[in-house]
């Protein structure tokens, strides 16, 4: 794939504007800082990684030949952004910001792929990929070279699965969400072993791959998938219910080292409307939130950071991406390109309309830089 082909910048404009009558949501005219990394794809069904720019009110993409998940930002240069292909891929991309290049830096070895997410230690010197060994049938954090991405050493993630993975405030230890289902790219995404399944959270410390603690929840069917994580060390942790949607206990729970893994708590009739299913969290400690996105039951829950209270859910078509800006702000993505913020007083959403020159798609995530 040549430069020219791989370097696309969408131009678009960044408007406010509201949506039908009667609904929860209302104009925004807040003017917000920086920048918005996440995959998408076009009308046609081409990939691209990139995002969008708040200030300068346009959305930019750089094509892939797959589809990308999640992404990792390097601390040192943020204009170097990876991202990761989504389950079963095998493939990650380098996306220059300044440059609008992009390049396949490393595909994982036979018999193992990536997760969608990954990240990079603090003094950008290696880079962490969750990654499932599905011929062993493991979990395993591959520690990449970040000058090359070579392998450097494995960590075993003690579960199957393993998908995000996030470095909790003392800047040693990695907590790894193990979905805790068995896959195989022969069969594509299809869960083969959803009555034995065996989610867990584990807590690593990173410069020896020893196990500081494991949590599980009492119902084995709650896959832990997605992972923020506060300055105070609370992590919220999203949920994915692999039995009937009605029948989820929840789809969010907190974490803190030496107190557990917890279930967050919501009255049934709300339970309902969550269909089981988080795409993301995010957290946010000037605003005393926590937020997950449950794309099927169109909206987003929302929990109080500091005493885990139950706040309410916000009706919003299909949303998927959850991050906080700068600001302590918590934006959304919703899949048909759009995006609002949650205003917490009251519990609602404003609306910000992303009008690109073409039709998109947000993925699920959504990654916030300065």
């Amino acid at each position: 794939m040549n430069n020219s082909r791989r370097n696309f910048l969408i131009g678009s404009a960044l408007t406010l504007g509201g949506i039908a009558a009667g609904t929860a949501f209302k104009i925004s005219r807040e003017q917000h800082q920086g920048t918005l990394l996440s995959a998408f794809e076009d009308a046609r069904g081409d990939q691209y990684v990139g995002g969008a720019v708040l200030e300068t009110q346009h959305v930019f993409g750089a094509k892939v030949p797959m589809r990308a998940h999640g992404c990792a930002v390097h601390p040192l240069d943020p204009q170097r952004v990876l991202f990761f292909a989504r389950r079963p891929g095998t493939l990650a991309f380098e996306l220059r910001r300044d440059s609008m290049s992009v390049r396949t830096v490393f595909e994982t070895p036979p018999g193992r792929h990536l997760a969608g997410h990954g990240l990079f230690s603090h003094d950008g010197q290696r880079l962490f990929t969750p990654e499932y060994d599905y011929e062993h049938q493991r979990g395993v954090l591959a520690v990449r070279d970040a000058r090359d991405f070579h392998t450097i050493d494995e960590i075993d993630t003690l579960g199957l699965d393993p998908h995000e993975v996030a470095w909790l405030p003392d800047g040693r230890s990695l907590l790894v969400a193990n979905g805790g289902i068995m896959t195989h790219p022969r069969n594509f995404r299809r869960k083969l072993n959803i009555p034995t399944m065996d989610p867990s959270l584990c807590a690593i410390d990173a410069s020896n791959g020893r196990c500081i603690e494991q949590w599980r929840l009492p119902d084995h069917l709650l896959s832990i998938r997605h992972l923020a994580v506060a300055a105070s060390g609370v992590a919220a942790v999203g949920l994915q219910y692999e039995g009937e949607p009605a029948d989820a206990p929840g789809i969010a729970a907190v974490y803190m080292r030496g107190a557990g893994l917890q279930l967050l708590t919501a009255p049934a009739t709300d339970r309902a409307r969550f269909h089981g299913y988080v795409a993301s969290v995010t957290v946010s400690e000037t605003e005393n939130l926590i937020a997950a996105a449950c794309p099927y039951g169109n909206g987003v829950a929302c929990w109080s950071l500091d005493d885990h209270r139950y706040l309410g859910f916000i009706a919003a078509a299909e949303t998927y991406g959850l991050s906080r800006l700068a600001d302590g702000s918590i934006v959304a993505s919703q899949r048909d390109g759009t995006a609002y913020q949650i205003d917490k007083t009251p519990l609602r959403s404003q609306f910000l309309k992303l009008d690109s020159e073409i039709a998109l798609r947000w993925d699920d995530h959504w990654v916030a830089v300065a």
